[in-house]
């Protein structure tokens, strides 16, 4: 988050400390605070600590206090409070609040409610973490941090929560940890992909939301939704935006962990591709890759194989076997795009940008085991352009000068297809094929003194198609090993490497 100085300036980083240990100890974290902090106890007159405490029915006790206390002014304003918050559904289950005024803050002229509303509708950093119950009950988790002080709050509503509910919302404290520590480096990570990892027959969603406000205003916003048949990711910063959506509304179409995670390992290889190709920016293509990995995560076979005991095999069934031929992956819309700039005042219609989209979709007809029809396709489309000098060994610095307009000016603009086809007839696969298209063109202009001496284009255009059943035939999923002595892991374990081969067999294909 954003640092606010106290004239209320933006500053240019985001200084909260790095990533903390994966396990949080709430409990730990309030004791060493109130050890190591100012004490605020409750009555105690508010000269004691420069700060006051509002409190109400089930407000929180001392040691939170302490927290808020010791990070009042810290870059990071919410370091442990975050998990301090849910691990107090460990014990309690109703709303509570709580608020501190900051040392040094003007005398008080509202009421502490007062307080609470301008922290979090206009606070420098406001948090808020809404989750829902399977029962209905709903739970919003607020932080916020402002020139005038620090407040929190827990809003139980349209129901109580069950001892199950509480301790699965506590289990929570640690991967709010993690999103909190991500959301403090610079540029911001998104380390959410443990807030979606829980059990949907208690947690029906999960909500994230983050702003960074300068004078009051909105200057970084991060977004994050999860439940049962979605997941998304919104990031909107000074450098460009980030959009990242899954739709797991088709399992039919997901992979095993293991394709999973090698599909989204193509992934990252392709969008460091695109970015190098249209020198888009480092920082923000971090912050998507980052994104994408996040909402891929923890569903489908991953959740279900990670409930089998250690060690055991989860073989996919040949009559499911046309999976290896898919990506593996659920489907998804992405985006990113940087923030235009015009670096060149002698010719402003030359903008430096960088947009990135892709998307999968997929299509399910048909009953399993009869005549079941399925249609996936990718898409991406580049947009990209910038600035080079003539030579690494120049320095770009363009100005109204016509001596200083020596350059590369490269205007990109790619589009590739990806489509794969699948149809059973009787329960047998009968046919199976990938189609790939490419149209991609490169213009590169050279200015020399001002004027454009050279104009290249380089264009690749093609389209191929393959026939994937003699690949699925080869690879032998539905025989099973001959020697009957062979144990029958063994056996699964052998299967499911030939599943394996093929699907990395078919994604190689795909990349070309």
């Amino acid at each position: 988050m954003t640092a606010i100085s106290s004239s209320g300036a933006l500053q240019s980083a985001i200084p909260f400390p790095t990533a903390h240990a994966a396990v949080r100890t709430p409990d730990a974290a309030l004791a060493a605070a109130a050890s190591a902090s100012t004490r605020v106890a409750l009555g105690q007159p508010a000269s004691a600590t420069n700060a006051t405490v509002y409190t109400q029915a089930g407000a929180f006790t001392d040691p939170l206090s302490a927290l808020m206390s010791r990070n009042m002014r810290a870059a990071n304003p919410f370091q442990d409070v975050g998990a301090a918050l849910l691990g107090r559904f460990r014990t309690e289950g109703g709303n509570a609040v709580q608020s501190l005024r900051a040392p040094g803050a003007p005398a008080q002229t509202s009421s502490d409610s007062a307080l609470q509303s301008r922290l979090r509708l206009q606070g420098d950093n406001t948090v808020s973490l809404s989750i829902a119950t399977t029962s209905g009950a709903k739970v919003e988790i607020s932080l916020a941090r402002g020139q005038e002080g620090m407040a929190v709050q827990i809003d139980v509503t349209e129901g109580t929560l069950t001892e199950d509910e509480r301790n699965a919302i506590a289990a929570l404290s640690g991967a709010f940890e993690d999103a909190l520590d991500g959301l403090a480096q610079v540029p911001p990570r998104l380390n959410v992909a443990g807030l979606a990892d829980v059990d949907p027959s208690i947690l029906s969603s999960v909500n994230l939301r983050a702003v960074t406000r300068a004078n009051g205003v909105a200057v970084q916003t991060i977004e994050f939704q999860a439940d049962s048949g979605q997941r998304s990711i919104k990031y909107s910063g000074p450098a460009g935006e980030v959009s990242v959506n899954a739709d797991l509304s088709k399992p039919a179409t997901f992979g095993t962990a293991e394709q999973q995670a090698a599909a989204i390992d193509k992934a990252m290889l392709q969008f460091d591709s695109a970015r190098r190709r249209g020198d888009g920016d480092e920082a923000l293509m971090a912050m998507f890759k980052n994104a994408f990995s996040a909402v891929h995560s923890s569903y489908g076979a991953v959740q279900t194989e990670r409930s089998q005991p250690a060690g055991t095999v989860v073989r996919v069934p040949a009559s499911e076997s046309h999976r290896a031929l898919l990506s593996g992956l659920a489907d998804y819309s992405a985006s990113i795009t940087q923030e235009s700039k015009r670096v060149n005042p002698r010719r402003p219609e030359e903008i430096d940008g960088f947009s990135l989209r892709v998307s999968q979709s997929s299509k399910v007809t048909g009953r399993a085991g009869s005549n079941l029809a399925m249609t996936q396709e990718q898409r991406s489309a580049l947009d990209a352009s910038f600035h080079q000098p003539l030579s690494a060994h120049e320095s770009l610095m363009l100005t109204s000068d016509k001596s200083s307009q020596n350059y590369l000016y490269y205007q990109v603009k790619d589009s590739t297809h990806s489509r794969t086809d699948l149809a059973y007839e009787r329960g047998g696969l009968a046919s199976a094929s990938v189609t790939q298209s490419r149209n991609l063109s490169m213009q590169v202009s050279k200015f020399v003194g001002g004027e454009r001496v050279e104009y290249t284009v380089i264009p690749t255009v093609d389209t191929v198609k393959h026939d994937l059943l003699p690949m699925l035939r080869a690879a032998q999923l539905d025989v099973q090993e001959a020697d009957s002595r062979q144990p029958r892991d063994q056996a699964e374990a052998i299967l499911r490497r030939r599943y394996h081969d093929l699907a990395r067999s078919v994604a190689a294909l795909q990349q070309g």
